[in-house]
């Protein structure tokens, strides 16, 4: 798919975040970026996205994993670290009934909590509602959004009403079948 070169290709607290950092700030980031910064999730558009903006809104903070509820900054070392992720814009795919290009939706709104290390990641994301990620000090952002609306996508777009092309529905098929108890409607008359 053609890009605009104007639209810038990373932003750049997004491509070296430390997460913990933001986490200790309870940051949160609020932005509407060009959909053609999301270059992996353009190989799947089917039409040019023009000027589609993906709405992005980044949350971290510390919560207490006792309680599950954020608390203040300079907490001890038994913070948790939480990121959520909300993400929403259209994506121009290939309705898979018609063969017509459909403007898909694509909402993400994700969890993340990390962890110390890649093998107490993966041993808790098993039990765990949220996606468990090893803490990093240095985490792409951009990346991670992209990947979550690649998720996102349908597995067959579809739009909500059409018709293959050369459909033709079926006549509905009119059974004149008599009814069996007509006959006995007739006796109740005689008597």
């Amino acid at each position: 798919m053609p890009e605009s070169s104007s639209a810038p290709t990373t932003i750049a607290d997004w491509a070296q975040a430390n997460v913990a950092v933001w986490a200790a700030q309870a940051r949160v980031d609020e932005r509407t970026v060009p959909l053609a910064m999301f270059t992996r999730l353009l190989e799947e558009a089917t039409d040019d996205v023009g000027e589609a903006q993906v709405q992005v809104a980044l949350r971290a903070q510390e919560r207490d994993p006792s309680m599950g509820t954020a608390i203040g900054t300079g907490a001890d070392s038994t913070r948790q670290v939480w990121l959520r992720i909300e993400a929403q814009t259209y994506l121009p795919l290939t309705c898979q009934r018609c063969l017509q290009t459909v403007a898909t939706p694509l909402v993400v709104a994700q969890d993340l909590r990390f962890v110390s290390n890649e093998e107490q990641a993966a041993f808790e994301d098993e039990e765990a509602e949220e996606d468990v990620l090893a803490l990093e000090s240095s985490l792409d952002l951009q990346a991670l959004i992209e990947d979550e609306l690649i998720m996102a996508m349908p597995i067959v777009p579809l739009h909500d009403d059409c018709q293959p092309e050369g459909y033709q529905a079926p006549e509905p098929v009119v059974d004149e079948k008599p009814n069996p108890f007509a006959a006995l409607a007739s006796l109740k008359k005689v008597q």
